[in-house]
């Protein structure tokens, strides 16, 4: 198969193509100085269409700077991470940094492993979630010097960006034993790693104390990840001797699976069961029943996250940020407790 070799464009072909000098056409892509609006464009233009690729390598020894930022992340797929990710490339993006992901699976291994590639890819900063970590971690962001902020958590210790994840399962709990409800079920996605639900699972125990109820283990199931395993794990606690009758979800498509579950055995939402989620995703207003869920502005992170970052790599520090928003959407998908009606 034959290749078209394109001759190669240098610095003085954009530097002529622009009308400005070498040294302007530097001062553009190394962001070394301050340069008019007109003249940026200019040369953005001429990159643009001369097909200007930089020397990444090149820049990096020249500015100690990549240009990049990365991020690991549990799940790539799934929308409690995607959507704040989204809003973080934006912020980066503004500012002129290239956005690297990886998947961490949930896997503390995984996820220093990751981290380590983008260290050795020389990110400037980095993004991770939660505040449990491999315990090599740290140590090997340190040894380069560069921000890293924890999202969807709040650590004293750690720069972190999040909410309060005790507060948001008590109020999501709250809900329920306020309408009359004592047994209680919870559908969950659970590791090891995974910080936020621990700290929620404390919450909701102290919760359910306060009136005298518990969560038996036969309550629990924490192996939930996908619509399918909702629906599988809404089926188990409907076979239970004494079925639950609410349900608190680890997010509103295990919430949807279960409200499947149970319109297909024909139980009714909410005159027999309640069903809480987690989120507000897009959909959850428009299911059958609409869903209630605690909603966590998910954009809100993301933004918050990048500026962190960018205020860092300027050293124009932001000070402390508040909490990210969250609201319960009260819909109906909850109600009294059968016995209450």
């Amino acid at each position: 198969m034959q290749t078209d070799h394109l001759p190669k464009v240098s610095l003085i072909d954009v530097a002529r193509h622009a009308g400005v000098s070498t040294a302007t056409v530097s001062r553009v892509l190394n962001g070394t100085a301050i340069v008019s609006d007109a003249r940026r464009e200019a040369v953005e233009r001429a990159c643009d269409e001369l097909g200007f690729v930089i020397n990444g390598a090149a820049r990096t020894l020249m500015t100690n700077r990549s240009m990049t930022i990365g991020a690991v992340v549990p799940n790539l797929a799934a929308e409690t991470f995607s959507r704040p990710l989204a809003a973080f490339q934006r912020r980066v993006h503004e500012a002129g940094y290239t956005l690297l992901l990886a998947d961490s699976q949930f896997d503390m291994d995984i996820e220093l492993r990751e981290v380590t590639t983008l260290l050795e890819h020389g990110v400037d900063a980095l993004m991770v979630v939660g505040h449990t970590h491999h315990p090599k971690m740290w140590g090997r962001i340190e040894s380069r010097g560069i921000p890293c902020v924890q999202g969807w958590t709040l650590d004293p210790n750690r720069p972190s960006v999040g909410f309060d994840n005790a507060a948001v399962a008590r109020e999501m709990t709250s809900h329920l034993v306020e309408f009359g409800h004592r047994k209680i079920a919870l559908i969950i996605g659970m590791r090891p790693s995974n910080d936020r639900w621990t700290t929620r699972i404390e919450a909701i125990h102290a919760r359910l104390a306060e009136d005298g109820l518990e969560l038996p283990d036969h309550y629990m199931i924490q192996d939930a990840f996908t619509l399918e395993d909702g629906r599988r794990a809404m089926f188990e606690l409907l076979d239970l001797p004494e079925p639950p009758t609410g349900i608190i979800c680890g997010n509103d498509i295990l919430a949807f699976g279960a409200q499947i579950a149970a319109h297909s055995r024909g139980v009714r939402i909410p005159e027999d069961l309640s069903i809480i989620g987690l989120n507000d995703f897009h959909y959850a207003a428009y299911l059958t029943p609409p869903l209630t869920t605690m909603r966590i502005n998910l954009e809100q992170i993301g933004e918050r996250a990048g500026d962190y970052l960018l205020s860092q790599l300027t050293n124009e520090p932001l000070g402390t940020q508040p909490l990210i928003e969250t609201k319960l959407m009260v819909r109906a998908s909850t109600g009294p407790a059968p016995e209450n009606r």
